[in-house]
């Protein structure tokens, strides 16, 4: 199955025209630490992220005295329904202000920043490497049918974010605009491992035992491409952006 890697900037924007009970230097937010950026990358929606759907969400918090933001809160967001609200609300909340002072203390208050989420496609390359040979494929269908046992395998969920009353709609169209690419994605998830492990590896995968895995961009690039899915993918954003906003229109609010 073909699986478009992205990389996910989460980008905390300050609003310089929100509402405080205290204004720093140059009206601006200070961060004392900002979010982690392995936090914001994890915390990106997965619909959004499979629907190459940019946005952005303002959020409004409290500062504690010793700068935590908490009763953090969804001001706007566009697009609605696919999570960047929710996502951003823990972005923001996991950082730490530099606070205002006054009389030479930190003074708490309130503030507001916005978290735009950016998508940028992996451009790497197609794979180059050695095609498995026929053991090392029977080897790696063997452990996919394994994974399949207890279930079709997923690393997540594909709805991640988006609003429960829009996903009977979305689960439908998906069923049927992936119901092809289902059925060949066995074989390619083979396919995909048995290009980044030996033969020897694979032997001692299917025993149990413990085996390093590749460099993540290693393995994503021996993915095999699958046009129909690509199709699919597009075709599922057409219909969605039709029936619900893909908007991502910035607004501002003034103090």
């Amino acid at each position: 199955m073909f699986v478009a890697t992205l990389l996910t900037l989460a980008v905390l924007i300050p609003d310089t025209g929100a509402p405080r009970f205290w204004e720093q230097p140059g009206s601006s937010i200070s961060w004392a630490r900002a979010p982690d950026p392995e936090v914001t990358v994890a915390l990106m929606p997965g619909f959004a992220a499979r629907m190459d759907l940019e946005g952005w969400a303002r959020i409004g918090c409290y500062q504690a005295v010793d700068g935590h933001p908490y009763n953090c809160r969804v001001v706007d967001e566009r697009p609605y329904g696919v999570g960047f609200g929710a996502a951003a609300r823990v972005i923001v909340a996991s950082g730490e202000l530099k606070l205002g002072r006054v009389a030479g203390l930190p003074a708490p208050g309130q503030m507001q920043t916005t978290v735009r989420f950016r998508l940028q496609q992996d451009d790497g390359d197609a794979w180059t490497g050695p095609e498995p040979s026929p053991a090392q494929m029977r080897l790696a269908r063997q452990l996919v049918d394994r994974a399949y046992e207890n279930g079709a395998p997923d690393d997540d969920d594909p709805l991640d974010g988006l609003d429960y009353d829009r996903r009977e709609v979305v689960q439908a169209w998906a069923d049927e605009l992936f119901a092809e690419t289902r059925a060949g994605r066995r074989e390619a998830m083979a396919l995909q491992l048995a290009r980044v492990a030996t033969e020897a590896d694979l032997r001692r995968l299917l025993a149990g035992e413990y085996v390093p895995m590749p460099d993540p961009e290693v393995f994503a690039s021996a993915a095999p491409e699958s046009e129909k899915e690509r199709a699919a993918i597009a075709e599922l954003r057409r219909r969605y952006c039709e029936r619900y906003s893909c908007d991502a229109t910035e607004t501002r609010t003034g103090k």
